[in-house]
């Protein structure tokens, strides 16, 4: 589980969408280009939706991974944007499902959004999961929320 963030822009606004990006892969020993994972996402305990990563990538450096990281492990992942608005859930502008809605969220009057990454015990493919930062990988940022 990933700490929550504060909820403070949805305090004062009435909002119509929430979004995370973030960069992700799976994990294994090393890293393993092949090796799946299935990934759920999960917003103040509703369950958005799985998606499969195909790997754990390595065999090239990230372009922000640091010097002193062996090139032997992970090295970077995907940039996923998960969004929930009226019409549904969207992975990287893609509908997934129209039955979870931003309104199901339970975002108002609350003090913290939270914010799940996992794997599911009943999990097809249980490969694990790499989540980076801002100074590892291809992309140069933390997980970020945003509102609309």
């Amino acid at each position: 589980m990933l700490p929550a963030f504060p909820a403070q822009p949805l305090a004062h606004h009435r909002c119509s969408e929430i979004s995370f990006t973030f960069e992700i892969c799976s994990e294994t020993i090393y890293f393993n280009n092949n090796w799946p994972s299935d990934i759920t996402v999960r917003v103040n305990d509703v369950e958005l939706l799985t998606f499969t990563s195909p790997g754990d990538f390595g065999g090239r450096r990230g372009k922000y991974t640091p010097a002193y990281w062996p090139v032997t492990s992970t090295q970077f992942g995907l940039l996923k944007k998960i969004a929930v608005n009226e019409d549904g859930v969207f992975m990287d502008n893609v509908l997934v499902t129209n039955k979870i809605r931003f309104s199901d969220l339970g975002l108002y009057g609350r003090s913290a959004v939270k914010f799940e990454i996992g794997i599911k015990e009943n999990a097809e493919h249980k490969g694990g999961l790499n989540l980076f930062g801002k100074d590892f990988g291809d992309f140069p940022q933390a997980i970020v929320m945003s509102v609309k």
